[in-house]
This record gives C-alpha cells, sequence and structure tokens, in this order.
C-alpha cells in the first residue's frame, strides 16, 4: 500500500473547499447544515430550548398566516 501526502496551504484548501460546496447541489447542502445543526444540539444538550424556539416559532407562524 502506498501512502500518499499532500501538502498544501491554507489558501489552496480554502479555495478547493469553495469549488467542493459549489459543486454541491441546494438539497445536499441543506442536509449538510441540518446534520450540523442535530449534532450540535446533542452535543450540547440544547433539546429543551430547541423544543422551545420550535413552539415559538410554530406560534408565530399561526399569527403571521
Amino acid at each position: 500500500m502506498v501512502k500518499v501526502l499532500n501538502i498544501n496551504s491554507i489558501s489552496d484548501a480554502e479555495q478547493e473547499e469553495i469549488i467542493f460546496w459549489k459543486s454541491k447541489s441546494f438539497e445536499d447542502k441543506l442536509s449538510t447544515v441540518q446534520f450540523l445543526r442535530e449534532q450540535y444540539i446533542n452535543l450540547f444538550n440544547k433539546q429543551d430550548e430547541y423544543a422551545e424556539s420550535r413552539a415559538r416559532l410554530r406560534r408565530f407562524y399561526r399569527i403571521i398566516e
């Protein structure tokens, strides 16, 4: 097995990351954001705050409708 090591500068890595995300569809980007939100909520035990904010959002949505 041959191991390959690539050394990139930070600006090159940032440019590659920009190209990567531009190639993704809107649905892929959105699902990634949702995945990261869920990870944050679970990691920092924010389930109660999340549930409370969702309840407020539903109430706000009904008023605007």
